[in-house]
């Protein structure tokens, strides 16, 4: 069992598409997983086509049952098999309780560790801010992995991150893999973009191994809007969508593959 958790100071750099799929992948391969989204926009539930669930009851957040007001099963949403994803409500205030009634925060470290007897794996989704709840959750993690955007505001995301890190006392060796998106091989600003990361990574965080950059494929943001998974095995509009698809599968498994989550 492990806890895992995608996070990066920046938004749009794709770090809760690559958590979706890593758990789904993941859950393809008979491992029983859960999801959780610390980030209240909730967007992982529509990138498996299932956003109806956020909005089905105002009675089934991860708040609810924190306070002891549902079932542990009223708040989880099977999104494929093996696979289940959670939601929260309200990540501000409830990072406000945290601050002003500890007792809460112990709570929810023991709800996380009790969901590690139902689960191999809990995939942590967050918001690309800074919070008492974010905190709670990746000191918690076992594996931190960063997905780092392959332009300047992407690089200026890892720093922040890692000054984040260094200011709440979360162990830098948590982070394990540090994921580049937004790659093109003959495009000079992400190839440059990489060349200073691995140069930034080398001296904040020697230990995290530098994934095989992930490239900028339109056909993601196809499947997105469709919420179907990279992985699903959905017939596809045409041929060319259909090796598109199975393309970014192949280069996110490869990726995958390389990473030792256990």
């Amino acid at each position: 069992m492990a806890i895992i958790s995608t996070y990066c100071k920046k938004g749009g750099v794709g770090k809760t598409t690559l958590l979706g799929y890593l758990a789904h992948y993941y859950s393809l391969k008979d491992k029983k997983v859960l999801i959780i989204s610390a980030d209240d926009q909730n967007s992982i539930f529509k990138l498996f086509g299932v956003g109806d669930f956020i909005t089905s009851s105002t009675e089934n957040f991860f708040e609810n049952y924190l306070t002891g007001s549902c079932d542990a099963s009223d708040i989880v949403c099977e999104a494929r098999d093996n696979m289940y994803i959670i939601k929260t409500l309200n990540t501000d205030r409830l990072s406000f309780t945290l601050t002003v009634k500890r007792s809460e925060e112990r709570k929810i470290i023991d709800i996380i560790k009790d969901f590690t007897n139902f689960f191999d794996y809990i995939f942590v989704d967050f918001p690309p801010s800074s919070s008492r709840l974010s905190e709670v959750l990746l000191d918690l993690s076992d594996k931190i992995l960063l997905v780092i955007g392959l332009d300047t505001l992407g690089l200026d995301g890892y720093l922040n991150t890692i000054q984040y890190f260094v200011d709440t006392d979360i162990d830098l060796k948590k982070i394990q893999y540090i994921l580049p998106t937004g790659y093109h091989p003959i495009k000079i600003a992400p190839n440059k973009a990489l060349k200073e990361l691995k140069k930034q990574a080398s001296a904040y965080t020697p230990d995290a191994k530098i994934t095989t950059p992930i490239s900028d494929k339109s056909i993601i943001r196809n499947l997105q809007a469709e919420g179907v998974s990279v992985f699903d095995k959905a017939e596809m509009p045409s041929k060319f969508h259909q090796k598109n698809r199975d393309e970014v599968a192949k280069e996110l498994k490869k990726v995958f593959d390389d990473m030792n989550l256990d």
